[in-house]
């Protein structure tokens, strides 16, 4: 058995990053329709809650809207530190709500900063991408070489 086949299972690194990157490039279209295609509406802010405990920070906010055909909607959408600081202050939020979409519920006060986000989240999980997958070509290229070579057999003598 040869201990150098377990070198293949570095391949699964560079997939979750192009999973990563290929997912920010999905949300990224499911914003921009629904911020071009969804209706708009003001809802009403429910709860906020920003939490910094140490190294972690998150949030989440609670939105209260009606729709056109009277149906009330309560969505709870967790908030990133970039975007919470926008939204603080605010009681009533402007939103584009597109049903069935990927991205429902668009803010409108913090779009821009959400765009920029998921750019920032796409080109890291990129560059992270291109970066493993160089390490996992030479690993691969490393462990094609170890499973074709002859593996020493050690002998073992007793000297008395």
């Amino acid at each position: 058995m040869n201990k150098y086949k377990y070198l293949y299972f570095f391949w699964l690194l560079p997939a979750a990053f192009l999973f990563l990157t290929l997912h920010q490039g999905l949300v990224y279209y499911g914003i921009t329709d629904t911020y071009e295609n969804g209706n708009s509406y003001t809802a009403e802010v429910v709860e906020f809650e920003f939490k910094q405990i140490a190294a972690q920070t998150n949030g989440y906010i609670v939105l209260r809207f009606t729709t056109g055909d009277n149906q009330e909607i309560e969505r709870k959408l967790s908030l990133p530190v970039e975007m919470a600081g926008g939204l603080q202050d605010i009681r009533v939020i402007p939103i584009r709500y597109q049903p069935g979409a990927m991205q429902e519920i668009v803010l409108m006060p913090t779009f821009k900063t959400q765009k920029n986000l998921i750019w920032t989240n796409a080109l890291m999980a990129g560059v992270a991408f291109l970066i493993t997958f160089f390490i996992g070509l030479a690993a691969h290229r490393f462990a094609n070489k170890k499973m074709n070579e002859q593996e020493e057999e050690l002998v073992i003598e007793r000297v008395d």
